[in-house]
């Protein structure tokens, strides 16, 4: 058995319900090389024990349990944003300045949410293979991860956060979140469009905004949705540039119908660091149609408006 297939199969069969800190430290075994989680945030979430290290990332997590603005900009310069941004899964971080050679991975929980990033770093030097090796670690960290009820809130909660952040057009330095809001493209389609959805006929105090949310999720689980003022916003994708309620809503205008609830669609874009545009957009669309008194639900924006 050739020591790739032999590495690979012992990755495979670590056993799950045991803790990321097991997987680590069993990883370390097998792989030869510490690893580090944090999540979206920088947070620590689990380390190799007992590693004794120069490198000046590795130490400055494990000791303050985050990583300061510095290090952030660190990453910036060296473009490690572009390279997790562009990353599927797995992806080598090139930096002179750094000893060690690392591999980033990305961290999943049970509704395909990023919420965190595994890191390698060559003490030993890496096999040819350990892109691959690597790759099916994480798979293993990500059903960890995915039996974790703390994780699927938290990874509901920090996309919701950096939306929010978007529609507000709160982030100064995009190339920072450049990462990070890939992590909201992921899955959708090439043509966007936000949706508000106004509640307040059948709930004037919006007290059920989260019911909503999560009734409209459930539905079409594809989109993106948050909560933002009193609305539901949803971003939409869809393979056409051209919106069509009947097929890109689909399931979301009959439960429309079915609550008197409203909803107004922007314009069609593709940049999501313009969302606050868009936002604009879908509320202007949403206003005009409930001032016209018609019979429809959704009110799509009139792109010919100046």
């Amino acid at each position: 058995m050739s020591d790739q297939l032999n590495k690979m199969e012992k990755i495979n069969s670590l056993k799950n319900g045991r803790g990321v800190q097991y997987l680590l430290n069993e990883a370390y075994k097998i792989l030869g090389n510490p690893i580090l989680v944090h999540d979206m945030e920088y947070k620590i979430i689990a380390y190799t024990e007992n590693i004794v290290t120069d490198d000046p990332i590795w130490n400055e997590f494990t000791t303050t349990g985050t990583v300061g603005r510095e290090r952030l900009e660190f990453y910036k310069n060296e473009k490690f944003y572009y390279a997790a941004a562009n990353a599927k899964k797995v992806t080598f971080l090139i930096s002179d300045k750094l000893k060690y050679e690392r591999i980033l991975g990305k961290l999943f929980n049970s509704d395909n949410i990023q919420i965190g990033i595994a890191s390698i770093e060559a003490h030993t030097p890496f096999p040819d293979d350990i892109l691959k090796l690597f790759e099916c670690f994480c798979s293993v960290l990500n059903k960890e991860f995915s039996k974790s009820e703390y994780y699927r809130i938290y990874g509901q909660e920090y996309q919701e956060i950096l939306i929010n952040k978007l529609i507000e057009g709160d982030i100064e330095d995009k190339e920072i979140y450049t990462a990070h809001v890939e992590s909201v493209y992921m899955n959708l389609k090439k043509y966007l469009y936000l949706a508000v959805v106004d509640t307040a006929q059948c709930d004037p105090e919006h007290i059920r905004l989260p019911y909503f949310r999560d009734l409209f999720k459930k539905t079409q689980p594809a989109f993106k949705y948050c909560l933002h003022s009193d609305y539901v916003v949803i971003i939409i994708s869809s393979d056409d540039e051209i919106f069509c309620v009947k097929k890109d809503l689909n399931k979301l205008n009959r439960i429309f119908k079915q609550n008197n609830v409203y909803a107004g669609i922007s314009g069609c874009f593709e940049n999501l660091f313009e969302l606050k545009k868009y936002y604009t957009e879908a509320v202007h669309a949403l206003n005009c149609g409930l001032k016209s008194n018609g019979l429809q639900q959704v009110f799509l924006y009139d792109v010919s408006e100046p």
